[in-house]
């Protein structure tokens, strides 16, 4: 991981993130590059249209840069002595559309990584508050980590991936480098049962497969579990009872590039999950 992105509305949970990625960054010798997106004016105090001046463009980006440089250096003091503060970079972007945004950033700065907050919310507050993350899930041709708003810092040292069994090898090869990047094993799990049961499932022998897949990717480890839910197709149910069995850091889902017919037949789980979870969520996808 050479560059981690990370965008910022100056809340104590971007804050959360803004840790994690630097703790990360030290681990690997990444740059950090913090990004806060502006598409209001965001007035200074002390500033404020009186109906003599209004403050121009350059003005509110000076000002919100300030405000960030003070958000981020906050942020560092935990850190001191810990990381190169040249490898800290942020700036202000104007413009309309954050995950239009953050994509093109992506692109601009050749990032590997993006680590972001997010709230738990349901209703309307979750439209308006979880949006912007899913949007970022949707679009980003990078993994996406998630940091939910009651997470403590600490060492990802499991990551609980959830497969269906079909596409193991090519979902893996996408996680390996965060899994690697984080110094962290990864345990599959699958929930059942499905309706119907898929041929994957009925096909997958744990001992010959796993071996295979640790030998092709040369993994050191690589755990497999099971998870039993009492109704069919209870995929959230299935999260949440792994969550409590297994205790993971983190939890990893994938999505692959589906049509927009699939997409509204089929809402992808990922968003739903990095929304309502209590350890990050990483998201990654399979297919251009």
């Amino acid at each position: 991981m050479k560059t981690i992105l990370v965008p910022t509305d100056f809340s104590a949970n971007s804050s959360k993130a803004l840790k994690f990625a630097i703790h990360t960054a030290i681990h690997n010798n990444s740059t950090v590059h913090i990004i806060h997106q502006t598409s209001v004016l965001e007035l200074a105090p002390d500033s404020a249209f009186t109906g003599l001046y209004m403050p121009s463009q350059a003005d509110q980006v000076q000002y919100l840069k300030a405000e960030l440089d003070k958000f981020v250096k906050k942020s560092l003091r935990s850190f001191k002595g810990k990381i190169d503060e040249k490898l800290i970079k942020s700036e202000i972007v104007p413009g309309v559309g954050t995950s239009d945004i953050l994509v093109s950033a992506v692109k601009r700065l050749k990032a590997d990584l993006i680590i972001m907050g997010t709230t738990g919310a349901s209703g309307l507050k979750r439209l308006f508050i979880g949006s912007v993350a899913a949007q970022v899930i949707e679009k980003s041709p990078v993994p996406v980590i998630v940091i939910p708003d009651n997470f403590r810092q600490k060492a990802i040292k499991k990551i609980g991936y959830s497969s269906d069994l079909a596409h193991m090898e090519d979902e893996l090869k996408a996680l390996m480098p965060v899994a690697k990047a984080l110094e962290a094993e990864i345990e599959i799990f699958h929930i059942q049962p499905t309706f119907p049961t898929t041929k994957a499932f009925i096909e997958f022998n744990e001992e010959k497969d796993i071996d295979n897949l640790k030998k092709k990717l040369k993994l050191d480890s690589l755990q497999y579990r099971l998870i039993k839910t009492k109704q069919d197709n209870d995929f959230f149910g299935g999260i949440s009872k792994y969550r409590r069995v297994a205790k993971p850091d983190m939890i990893c889902t994938v999505t692959h590039k589906r049509s927009w017919v699939e997409k509204i037949l089929d809402p992808s789980k990922s968003k739903a999950i990095a929304y309502h979870n209590e350890v990050p969520v990483v998201c990654v996808k399979v297919g251009k």
